[in-house]
């Protein structure tokens, strides 16, 4: 059996608004056959999630952390925590400039970075999974 990608993206955009019962009765209307219906959305929503939306490339995300950690988070849409990591980035170079505050700003650099890296490569894949 082949399945109707565009008749599962249908069906999961409009699920949360329709019951089974009005979906179906939509689709007939359109010419779907109910076995069509329920096969298609079935087998597909067992075997892997669908993405609705755009895939993201990791090696972007991971080289946006490196060069300046947050600007992968933004490019993965996480603006908030983007803007955080940067911040905090930002502050720890701001300490490193005086002495006492080296000690607190270069393991705030450090934390910054690899705290971008990670999520930005965890968000990535959920992202890319159809989890998020």
């Amino acid at each position: 059996m082949t399945v109707d990608l565009k008749l599962v993206g249908w069906i999961k955009s409009n699920k949360t608004k329709l019951n089974r019962d009005e979906i179906i009765k939509r689709l007939k209307e359109k010419g779907y056959k109910e076995q069509d219906i329920l096969d298609s959305y079935e087998k597909v929503a067992q075997e892997a999630p669908i993405t609705t939306g755009e895939i993201k490339n990791i090696l972007v995300t991971v080289i946006l952390n490196l060069i300046i950690p947050g600007l992968g988070n933004i490019y993965l849409g996480r603006v908030g925590a983007g803007i955080g990591l940067l911040l905090m980035y930002i502050l720890g170079w701001i300490f490193t400039f005086t002495l006492v505050g080296a000690i607190i700003g270069l393991p705030l650099l450090f934390f910054a970075w690899i705290i971008a890296l990670i999520t930005g490569v965890v968000r990535c894949n959920k992202i890319n999974r159809g989890e998020v």
